[in-house]
């Protein structure tokens, strides 16, 4: 089997080509100077790809996250287009490029996939995010290492504080009260999105002043939206989506070191009484040694997030180390709450937790190997593989 791979910096490259290379697949990077999320670029990015097509054959294109562009190429060419998404949402509104029949969408979060799904999308299937247990068993943390790292409770991860610095201020009064109300509801809620509720065209337009839709739509990550009203509002939910988790974050972070070591790895230096902040650490090369060092690890998803498991959980559970996570619907399939996982509900679950579990190693441990062996069978690269591979009906090219 040979495809065409769109190499763009996102954080599990390195397992995923490994992966790859251990099935025996033949496959090409292309890599692009243009972005095709950036729409000044996309004409560029285009003639780039078909330069890369150009007098090729594979059996399919294939990129994480999807990509209009490629999936017109593929369909034009007849070819699949196999896609695997770990952002949420990863896909917007529905749109001619979602219903070629040559494409294969594999969403990792159940409620968008139900939420498209619904829509009339074909050829979408639900898939969780991998991890590559045989090497991160081969990483050891050296005696320096163990040093640097060690604390009881650890956080990989940002804290979108800028965002919010950007956009809070542009609010008049009326609606920054009425913005902190529905961040501090949807703050004690898990598994249900109660601002897409509340977010309707009257909210919008009461809030969206031009200056204020300007920096909403540069904060928005996603490209894939076209419709002025729909950028609006779900420029507004992403906002909110990430002032819920700014504060679910800082709140928790700051709770837990009143009792605790705890240490912070993020971008900057934000300042948080207690929390020992170290900086960034590389995906790859550092933070697992994070997670073997800590004694329990935190997940605090992104509320875009509606039910999936983050990337992060399934890392933590991979290197043998303890995860303590918000609760997420998807996590129910898998995982039980104190067995393979700790799962809270609310901030002061999260604290008990911890008092608990620190001082009851023996416990922890079982959960510790518990939550490797599920994940090193279930969420294995090969296993996700060979799903995605047999999904597309090409596994028999292997």
């Amino acid at each position: 089997m040979k495809i065409l791979v769109f190499n763009w910096e996102f954080i599990t490259k390195h397992d995923l080509y490994q992966n790859f290379a251990k099935q025996k697949i033949e496959f090409e990077l292309f890599t692009s100077r243009f972005s095709p999320r950036v729409g000044g670029q996309r004409k560029e990015f285009r003639e780039s790809l078909a330069k890369a097509l150009e007098g090729k054959v594979y059996d399919a294109l294939f990129s994480i996250n999807f990509f209009e562009d490629i999936a017109t190429a593929a369909n034009e060419r007849d070819i699949l287009y196999i896609c695997w998404t770990y952002d949420s949402p990863a896909l917007g509104d529905v749109r001619p490029s979602l219903l070629y029949r040559t494409n294969r969408i594999f969403i990792f979060d159940s409620y968008e996939y139900n939420e498209i799904k619904e829509k009339g999308v074909q050829n979408l299937y639900y898939l969780p995010l991998a991890v590559d247990t045989n090497r991160l068993n081969r990483m050891q943390p050296s005696p320096m290492e163990k040093m640097k790292y060690y604390s009881d409770i650890s956080f990989v991860g940002q804290l979108y504080q800028s965002d919010m610095e950007k956009i809070f201020p542009l609010f008049d009064e009326y609606s920054a009260g009425y913005i902190a109300a529905i961040i501090n509801t949807q703050l004690e809620v898990y598994g249900v999105n109660l601002i897409n509720e509340l977010i309707n065209e009257n909210v919008v337009k009461r809030i969206c002043n031009q200056e204020v839709t300007e920096v909403l739509l540069k904060n928005l990550n996603n490209k894939f939206f076209h419709d002025i009203k729909i950028l609006e509002s779900r420029g507004l939910e992403g906002f909110l989506l990430k002032a819920v988790t700014n504060k679910e974050r800082v709140l928790i972070l700051t709770l837990l070191a009143k009792y605790f070591r705890v240490k912070l790895f993020t971008i900057g230096n934000p300042c948080i009484p207690n929390v020992t902040t170290c900086g960034v650490v590389d995906y790859v090369k550092h933070m697992p040694i994070v997670f073997k060092c800590s004694k329990i690890n935190l997940n605090i998803t992104l509320r875009n997030i509606q039910h999936g498991i983050p990337q992060r959980v399934v890392d933590i559970l991979g290197c043998r180390a303890l995860a303590l996570t918000n609760y997420q619907k998807d996590l129910e399939e898998y995982f039980k709450d104190g067995k393979d996982i700790l799962i809270y509900h609310s901030i002061e679950e999260a604290l008990d937790k911890c008092k608990y579990y620190l001082k009851n190693e023996k416990e922890a441990e079982k959960i510790r190997q518990n939550g490797y062996k599920i994940v090193k069978d279930q969420f294995s690269y090969e296993h996700q593989l060979n799903k995605i591979w047999e999904l597309s009906g090409i596994k028999d090219r292997l």
